[in-house]
């Protein structure tokens, strides 16, 4: 080479080294940049944020910088700066009280292309309000709360005892089956045998209905997720064929097709028939025919996954701590009687201190979804003083509100007698909230506390459980998969007492 041609390609070559330098400064300036008064919190390191820092426990992490930023702080995970909400105080002022502002779903492409835009839980703006408004009447409309529902949720309890009494099995897949049920009776007024294909097809496709089970996954790899998905993505259209393809899509289209033939104006029996009805007389995007299976696919996944995880833990602090077992037996006998063929019904939960705290117990001690399903805000705002831009997405750490030492006597400790007074009465607490608080708060809470409370007294009347000599005490283990933590499968017996 000439003397010339190599100072040209000595000079190019400052300037890539020059380019690359000025981008990195500038990336690392971006880097270090907040939007101005922005909650406090840690960056990471650059690209990945806190990821590597966090492990699998994200809500114990963020909880271990409380005493430092209090109940308002700020994370980056990948490129993105997310706001924690690290207390009660904090959820309650910016779900409830601010709930307008705070009451977004984040913006992603894996969420646009699993809900093509429809259902309710990533819903925004006028989809979200309008289908919330129908669903929590839907749910007036079909009784929650009343003794229909009650006599639904018992005969579904008394399926689920034979079928451990004749077979025995996984307990969590039959609390499945039997969560499954009550849901499907719900919305279609249909209850399916614990064989039944189709049933199964709803469990097994749990995961493949809702962007929460990989939620945390993919917000620890920032956008990276996102542009992956992005480039396998189809337009909304095949991704529509793909979907009533699969096996629940599938389930879920002859279920609507089923109620439209029969559907009868003057007996609206279950949620589809009064989704089909306000179909015909309301047009727009809010009542097709797609809107209603995604929106059935986030019940189920609501109705089923939730209550599920509540009922197995249970069940495990049950079989650790029989002495629990034993005063729900002595409360059951003493307010419904065991001798009798008196039927459990929501009318006893008043009369029933120890059982409602038994259960608000295990809501404490084992809480489900830790961090909850993300937030954003909607606008601008000013929480505790700090400034949020609109977009932001938000997270509340449920876990630490379950856990905070300020609040509970040795949280780590499964003790039900903290929620009873001197006196033995029920002391409802504003500090456990598995359901979260504000607008985006769990729409069936009604529903889910009667499952729970008539599941635990309508089994144990006249059963007990009992561990499984071939199996072991089922211990703490979590099933750390996705958002919802679940005990790990274990086996059970169930004896008459």
């Amino acid at each position: 080479l000439s003397t010339e041609e190599l100072h040209f390609e000595r000079m190019i070559s400052s300037i890539y080294v020059f380019g690359f330098v000025f981008c990195l400064v500038c990336y690392l300036f971006r880097w270090k940049s907040r939007p101005k008064n922005f909650p406090p919190g840690p960056l990471g390191i650059p690209m990945l944020g806190v990821a590597p820092f966090a492990g699998s426990k994200l809500e114990n992490y963020l909880a271990s910088f409380y005493k430092k930023y209090g109940g308002v702080m700020s994370f980056r995970l990948g490129p993105k700066d997310w706001v924690v909400l690290n207390d009660l105080e904090a959820i309650t002022q910016a779900f409830t009280k601010q709930g307008e502002s705070f009451s977004g779903r984040p913006k992603s492409v894996v969420f646009d292309q699993l809900t093509q835009g429809c259902g309710i839980v990533f819903a925004n703006g006028d989809r979200w309000q309008h289908q919330r408004r129908f669903v929590l009447t839907a749910l007036k409309r079909l009784g929650m709360g009343k003794r229909t529902m009650d006599a639904i949720i018992n005969e579904e309890t008394n399926r689920f005892i034979a079928s451990v009494q004749l077979a025995g099995g996984t307990v969590s897949i039959l609390i499945r089956r039997l969560q499954a049920n009550n849901t499907c009776n719900f919305l279609s007024g249909k209850h399916f045998d614990y064989k039944d294909k189709r049933l199964q097809a709803i469990i097994d496709h749990r995961p493949a209905l809702s962007a929460v089970i990989f939620y945390l996954h993919m917000i620890k790899c920032g956008s990276l997720q996102n542009v992956m998905f992005l480039c396998t993505a189809i337009n909304s259209n095949a991704k529509y064929q793909a979907n009533k393809k699969s096996s629940i899509f599938a389930c879920v289209v002859t279920m609507i097709n089923n109620h439209k033939q029969s559907l009868d104006e003057n007996n609206l029996c279950d949620f589809i028939d009064i989704f089909l009805s306000d179909m015909k007389k309301q047009k727009g995007d809010f009542f097709t025919k797609l809107q209603l299976c995604h929106l059935i696919r986030d019940l189920f996944v609501g109705g089923i996954d939730t209550t599920t995880a509540a009922l197995g833990w249970g069940i495990v602090c049950l079989l650790n701590f029989p002495e629990c077992q034993d005063k729900i037996h002595q409360e059951i006998d003493q307010i419904i009687g065991k001798l009798n063929y008196a039927v459990p019904n929501m009318s006893h939960q008043e009369k029933m201190p120890y059982l409602r705290a038994f259960i608000q117990e295990v809501h404490r001690f084992q809480t489900i979804a830790g961090l909850n399903i993300p937030h954003c805000v909607t606008e601008d705002c000013i929480l505790y003083g700090y400034r949020i831009p609109k977009g932001t997405p938000v997270m509340s750490n449920i876990w630490f509100v379950h856990n905070d030492p300020a609040h509970w006597q040795e949280p780590q400790k499964f003790r039900p007698e903290r929620h009873l007074d001197g006196d033995g009465k029920f002391i409802p607490s504003n500090r456990v909230i598995p359901f979260s608080v504000g607008h985006r708060s769990c729409l069936g809470v009604q529903l889910a506390k009667a499952e729970l409370f008539l599941f635990y007294a309508g089994v144990l009347k006249h059963h007990e459980f009992q561990v499984d000599p071939n199996f072991g005490l089922p211990d703490w283990s979590r099933d750390d998969g996705g958002t919802l933590k679940t005990p790990k499968d274990f086996t059970v017996c169930i004896k008459e007492r």
